[in-house]
């Protein structure tokens, strides 16, 4: 069973098979109003012809079919032969021919706007079966196997041009660079410009996949997915042999006014021990004569490709990208360093987070649970410092914080005579206790990269001691940047374990001129809740130090204590679906309703983020109107109910997003969520479906509508209306009984101060909405007419 759509419209469809190369299919089309959708039952037919090809064939049959639905439908007729004759070894030709009668009087324009969607089984057998990214991946691991196995010879000339490459710029230290704002940061830039137009930049990565895999990456110059980007005009790689070429392209300035800037360098990679480098020089070349139509620009690149040790099963290649464009012409040095991200665009392809930091974590567990170390007195004292954070914090006057995630509880509270917060946030994880502590230990892991991290390292002393550093870039620049440095130690307690972080010196980190040093002193209990969840309960109380106000550093305390929640949200992400129950459909509800992230973003608008990161994912495979119908639910918009008797194998994406529609109104009806939802769920035969086959789903929409609930504009909105409608009516009177007036001699008088007050009245209100609004005319003129015609209290 399959759903098909046509230019946004649902087809419902249904297949029965008689046998293997026998199947009847039925589907009904969409038709434009106010004709009657039309309605296909057909037998497929497949056979093998003399010469080899397949032929499919179509017939209409007069089968009834049951949609679990009523329809009003017209019975059409179509028949089709489908031939597909091998081409080489791995691929062929299709040809189709289709004849198609939809039935009753349609004009003719409508029938030639159906012909491209009739045919266009073609077009979606191409790119069902294009296999571009397999192809490339052959290509590069070839390429691989090369750089890996087979011995390289190399001329003098080749020797030398290495050489020189390297001379002029991968002999620079990270030193002589100015570190850049990167987009990606996860990659180190920096600058190197010393008062050239053409400067030096350089970028830098862990990539987790082999040296070999990293460099055939980038020598695939002439690969489907590079042609696909057209990132550049003209491209062309010509062999010289197994490790130099030529490579020849033209790229767009994206100015106006600029013309193309065309390239022409020599490639030449070589592998040195356990790293492998490639370098491009510019050079003239007979075959490519310069192009009056572009600039020939001039290019120096040196990538470096250093093997690491391994993390798990995943590689670790330390890629360094070193480059000198010289554009020709006064072009912004943005130009030049945006030519970086290409190393960005490299580690993405070959991210595997997920399971680099899984083995560090698995590495982490094992540790902590054969742990036999002694506590130094030092680091006990340590420990007591941190469980008395916990003490302290219970004998302060507390207020409750709001936190985006209501699963996390926080709170806020000042001592006296300290001018910094101190702050206390809880939560429940759905992991072991000696899980998190694992999670939590590894303080390098990417998850915890942020943005504004300039560096950050840690120094191990045992297996529950080490030393973290962490500068911060701070905003505005007028404020220096922040530098912390603080001793971890944990400890096993009772069922779970305590985590405590310290203030702490070191002579290897003394306190550098332009960076003010913080301190970041913290606690976290890590408590056995049963054998699937775990208790965390998280106090801090930050000093970023400086002269950074203390009510700065309290404002801020919300997005610290969210690290419980970023904890949660982990691990909750790394359940599979069918490892789901009923408190897991809880947490993806509130996950739903409160999904972080982007800044500026209602909740369905992150709808297709939420779901690409936990198990929904595997829900949205099978049903691929999941995402539609849960940004209908959490937009919550006040419709009429409807219902949809379709059954959930047959739901197209409009009629999903129609029955998320009809949520809202449901629970309207009804005075507690849970009653809303069944009666919304018994009024639509597919979630009764849906509910019937995941349990836990019940759980999560039902978490869904209880938030819903809470923040639902149903009373503000009959406000709203009926101060309008009273608005409008007491217009309508005061002119029906000035009219009234006006038309006796004797209260014409009257008449007239009732206009005169009527206007002035209007005229006062228009008068503040040009004072509001006399620099947006636009917003002016709507403002006025909002005025003029009484719905200001709706506005």
């Amino acid at each position: 069973m399959r759903i098909s759509s046509e230019e946004g419209n649902p087809a419902r469809l249904r297949q029965r098979a008689n046998s293997a190369h026998d199947q009847v299919f039925a589907t009904i089309k969409k038709m434009p109003f106010p004709l009657n959708d039309r309605e296909f039952v057909s037998r497929n037919m497949c056979v093998k012809d003399a010469n080899g090809d397949l032929l499919f064939a179509t017939v209409s049959v007069d089968d009834v079919i049951d949609y679990g639905m009523s329809t009003r439908t017209v019975r059409g007729v179509t028949r089709a032969l489908m031939r597909t004759t091998p081409y080489g070894e791995s691929q062929c030709k299709v040809t189709l021919i289709q004849y198609m009668d939809a039935g009753g009087v349609i004009p003719a324009r409508v029938i030639q706007n159906k012909i491209p969607l009739a045919l266009s089984a073609v077009g979606e057998l191409q790119d069902q079966f294009q296999r571009d990214d397999e192809i490339d991946k052959m290509e590069r691991d070839e390429l691989a196997r090369v750089m890996k196995e087979e011995q390289q010879v190399y001329s003098d000339e080749e020797e030398i041009l290495v050489n020189q490459v390297n001379v002029k710029l991968g002999m620079l230290t990270d030193a002589d660079f100015e570190q850049l704002e990167s987009l990606d940061h996860l990659v180190w830039m920096g600058g190197f410009f010393d008062g050239e137009e053409a400067g030096i930049v350089r970028a830098s990565t862990i990539v987790d996949a082999s040296v070999e895999e990293c460099a055939a990456r980038e020598l695939a110059k002439t690969s489907r997915a590079q042609i696909k980007s057209k990132k550049n005009i003209q491209s062309s790689l010509t062999k010289i042999n197994g490790h130099q070429s030529i490579y020849h392209f033209v790229k767009e300035i994206k100015i106006p006014g600029f013309a193309p800037r065309e390239f022409l360098t020599r490639i030449v990679w070589k592998k040195q021990g356990q790293t492998l480098v490639v370098v491009y020089e510019s050079v003239d070349h007979e075959d490519f004569p310069a192009n009056c139509a572009f600039v020939r620009a001039e290019s120096t690149t040196y990538w470096e490709y250093k093997t690491l040790e391994s993390v798990g099963e995943t590689h670790q290649t330390r890629v360094t990208l070193t480059l000198k464009n010289d554009l020709k012409g006064t072009i912004p040095k943005v130009f030049v360093v945006r030519s970086l991200m290409s190393l960005s665009a490299t580690r993405k392809e070959f991210d595997k987070s997920l399971e680099v930091d899984g083995a560090t974590r698995a590495r982490n567990v094992e540790m902590v649970t054969g742990h036999a170390d002694e506590y130094s007195a030092q680091e006990e004292q340590t420990l007591e410092e941190g469980e008395k954070y916990f003490a302290d914090f219970q004998e302060m006057e507390a207020k409750s914080l709001k936190m985006k995630s209501p699963l996390t509880k926080a709170e806020i509270a000042f001592k006296k005579k300290d001018s910094h917060a101190w702050g206390r946030a809880t939560t429940t994880v759905r992991a072991r206790p000696v899980e998190v502590l694992a999670f939590l230990w590894d303080t390098m892991r990417r998850s915890a990269r942020r943005e504004d991290d300039l560096e950050k390292c840690t120094e191990r002393v045992n297996g529950h001691n080490m030393l973290v550093y962490n500068k911060k870039r701070t905003t505005p620049k007028i404020i220096a940047d922040r530098e912390f440095l603080s001793r971890c130690v944990w400890k096993k307690e009772g069922k779970g374990f305590i985590l405590v972080t310290g203030p702490s010196d070191s002579d290897s980190r003394p306190i550098k001129d332009g960076v003010v040093r913080g301190i970041y002193p913290s606690a976290m209990r890590i408590k056995r809740k049963n054998g699937k969840e775990t208790n965390l309960e998280y106090v801090i109380h930050p000093d970023a130090g400086g002269l950074v106000p203390s009510f700065v550093m309290s404002r801020y305390l919300g997005s610290s204590l969210r690290r419980v929640t970023e904890i949660q949200e982990f691990f909750q992400e790394l359940k599979k679906m069918e490892d789901y129950d009923a408190d897991d459909g809880k947490a993806l509800g509130v996950r739903l309703m409160h999904p972080g992230g982007e800044k500026g973003k209602k909740p369905w608008q992150k709808v297709r983020d939420v779901v690409e990161k936990h198990g929904l994912k595997e829900l949205s495979i099978e049903y691929d109107w999941l995402v539609g119908f849960l940004e209908e639910v959490l937009r919550g918009r006040w419709v009429m109910s409807g219902s949809v008797s379709t059954k959930l194998e047959c739901l197209g994406e409009k009629e999903a997003r129609k029955i998320g529609r009809s949520l809202m109104p449901a629970l309207k009806q009804r005075k507690t969520a849970l009653a809303g939802l069944h009666q919304w769920k018994m009024q639509n035969r597919s979630m009764v479906e849906l509910f019937e086959r995941y349990d836990w789903v019940e759980s999560m929409m039902l978490t869904v509508a209880q938030d819903v609930m809470k923040t639902a504009p149903w009373g503000l909105m009959w406000r709203v209306c009926t101060g309008a409608f009273f608005s409008v009516l007491d217009i309508v009177t005061d002119v029906v009984v000035i009219v009234g007036y006006m038309g006796k001699e004797e209260t014409r008088g009257y008449g007239y101060s009732l206009l005169m007050m009527l206007v002035g009245s209007m005229v006062l209100q228009l008068l503040v909405v040009f004072a509001q609004n006399r620099k947006k005319p636009s917003a002016m003129a709507k403002e006025m007419l909002v005025v003029m015609t009484g719905l200001k209290p709706a506005w």
